[in-house]
């Protein structure tokens, strides 16, 4: 896409409606209160008809679990950027012991990380408390990038939410009206029929004649991310596999980057190039159940053969950071050749840092031993970096620069612990760039969720964006209905067994997918950057619900008013089936 349309597709996302946002929880579907979520297992979040106004509040109970269950729903930015901002809401509390306690939480991020948070700890709202309302006011900051309200109950008991209130210098937060809940019109489907790009099959190999216009929509764009409504379908796992052949060899794209730990994902990449290891157990050895199955390993073989052929060149790579041990051990062997008299300290330094992978904040000892690992991974980095002219003077700079990005994923891997993940795709952002940098003119594939993927502010795909403009195309992924492979939910709400009978839930009016449903297409491509104000797409701009289901399974539904803004493009399946999952040994 040429810059001046991106930057006109930009201008008209703005003019959407404002988002809606359920703040008095009166609009509820299937018994769901629309727009609100909680992924915290023991809890259940629900619709309660014990309410201050109206018919329903917001129900947070705990089954078995004593932790934390927060609810979110994202700010407009602009909109509370610098301004005085007033929260209230109506709180009623049963049975909550200290030291948890109920909250309306209300968060502001820089490009930093956390500028300021309120989460009414000086009030301590537990035991059992009548309804009573709550309010407090905040500054936002002038470099905030991302705000969130949210509402928790920490630890065991129920805390119920009611009317909650949001005032910018004195004015009410203006919010658009709930989006519609009714049959598609003849008119919207017309539309997505005829912005869709309908193609044959899902299955690599099978030439790319119904792919032809991503050309021109994709353009001379430098990456290209894509998503995938849950981390267990396989119908998504086989068109990104047949997207990655289609731009490598109609493209030129050089770089398959998955979200997967980057060193252990850069083993594959010996495969893929040079036939060395074996597939089976290095995908075993990236951790992710997610990646272990059938589709990502014909993946890497249809690579491996694509390498050998003569046709072109593919690079295997990832950008991911959760564990440290196998980063740590690159960065110890350079040091040992490099720079024999570090090796001691550094030594000491990584000792610290292994003996923290194994462990989770949950209690103050494991988080102060994961600080002081982050702190130890920090100053290696920080060395290796200090001396880095020295080390190119006899060393290869490629060499020197993957042991730098080794020590520094030693860190983040840290980091994204005691953040709680806060972090995790902005450092993924800046992984996949560092790979991009190590390779000038190259153009990737990035394979990830479509949360990581897309523009919504904090992911993975925001940094992307804002770092490459109209170089940064992405794809989200959409089904009606099917099995998928996911960590399961007991009844009382703790994570059961990894299956592969898991039923989504059926697109519904309100969703995306059930327009999607409506059109009778059992597959398409739809390019959503033609949705705008006035025309008949435009209630892709209104906030319908949106799924997304990563590795546990849920009903995963929610209301995405930035639909065509985090996406240029969805790939729909009307019924899809579950990832063909490998064993590890």
């Amino acid at each position: 896409m040429m810059r001046n349309a991106w930057l006109l597709f930009l201008a008209a996302s703005t003019l959407a409606a404002q988002p809606y946002y359920n703040l008095d929880f009166e609009t509820v579907t299937r018994n769901r209160l629309r727009g609100w979520s909680l992924f915290a297992a023991g809890y259940e979040l629900a619709p309660d008809t014990d309410a201050v106004s109206g018919n329903y509040s917001m129900r947070i109970r705990s089954f078995t679990a004593d932790a934390l269950a927060p609810t979110s729903v994202v700010l407009p930015t602009d909109l509370l950027r610098g301004k005085r901002v007033k929260i209230s809401g109506w709180i009623r509390t049963a049975s909550i012991p200290a030291p948890g306690y109920a909250a309306i939480w209300f968060r502001v991020d820089g490009a930093g990380g956390v500028l300021s948070l309120e989460n009414m700890f000086q009030l301590a709202i537990r035991d059992t408390t009548p309804w009573k309302r709550y309010e407090y006011e905040v500054n936002v900051s002038p470099n905030a990038t991302f705000v969130i309200l949210g509402t928790f109950l920490s630890g065991r008991g129920t805390a119920w939410f009611d009317d909650l209130r949001i005032e910018v210098d004195g004015q009410p937060l203006p919010q658009g009206p709930p989006p519609l809940t009714t049959e598609p019109d003849n008119d919207q489907l017309t539309w997505v029929r005829q912005n869709a790009i309908p193609f044959t099959t899902e299955r690599a190999g099978s030439g790319f004649s119904d792919l032809q216009p991503l050309k021109a929509w994709i353009g001379t764009s430098r990456v290209v991310g894509l998503g995938e409504a849950t981390h267990g379908t396989t119908e998504f796992f086989r068109m990104k596999h047949r997207l990655t052949e289609f731009l490598a060899n109609e493209m030129g794209f050089t770089i398959f980057s998955i979200e997967a730990n980057m060193p252990e994902s850069y083993l594959m990449n010996d495969y893929v190039l040079g036939g060395r290891g074996d597939p089976r157990r290095i995908l075993q050895g990236m951790y992710f159940w997610t990646w272990n199955t059938q589709e990502v390993l014909d993946m890497v073989e249809w690579m491996r053969e694509f390498n050998r052929s003569g046709r072109g060149r593919i690079q295997f790579t990832g950008f991911d950071m959760q564990t440290a041990g196998v980063a740590v051990n690159i960065a110890r062997e350079f040091i040992a050749k490099a720079d024999p008299a570090y090796r001691d300290t550094a030594q000491t330094a990584y000792q610290t840092v292994l003996r923290a992978v194994p462990v989770q904040p949950n209690n103050a000892a494991n988080t102060a031993l994961i600080q002081e690992a982050a702190a130890a991974a920090k100053a290696v980095r920080v060395y290796l970096e200090a001396n880095y002219r020295e080390y190119v003077k006899t060393i290869p700079m490629a060499e020197v620069e993957w042991a730098i990005q080794n020590a520094r994923v030693a860190e983040q891997a840290n980091f994204v612990k005691i953040g709680g993940g806060l972090h995790r795709d902005e450092m993924m952002a800046a992984n996949t760039d560092w790979i991009l940098q190590q390779n000038p003119g190259a153009k990737m594939v990035v394979w990830a969720h479509n949360y990581h993927v897309s523009r919504l502010n904090g992911a993975q795909g925001s940094y992307l964006s804002r770092w490459y403009g109209p170089d940064y195309f992405v794809i989200g992924f959409a089904f009606h209905r099917g099995q998928y492979s996911a960590v399961s939910v007991l009844p009382n709400g703790n994570f059961g067994p990894l299956r592969r009978d898991n039923e989504a839930t059926v697109s519904f009016p309100g969703s995306a997918e059930y327009v999607f449903h409506q059109t009778g297409l059992p597959r398409f491509i739809l390019d959503l950057r033609q949705a705008r104000p006035g025309n008949p797409g435009a209630w892709l701009l209104s906030g319908p619900e949106f799924r997304e289901i990563g590795s546990v399974a849920t009903d995963g539904f929610a209301v995405r008013s930035t639909l065509t803004r985090d996406y240029d493009a969805l790939i729909y399946f009307d019924q899809t089936s579950p990832s063909m999952l490998l064993p590890f040994n």
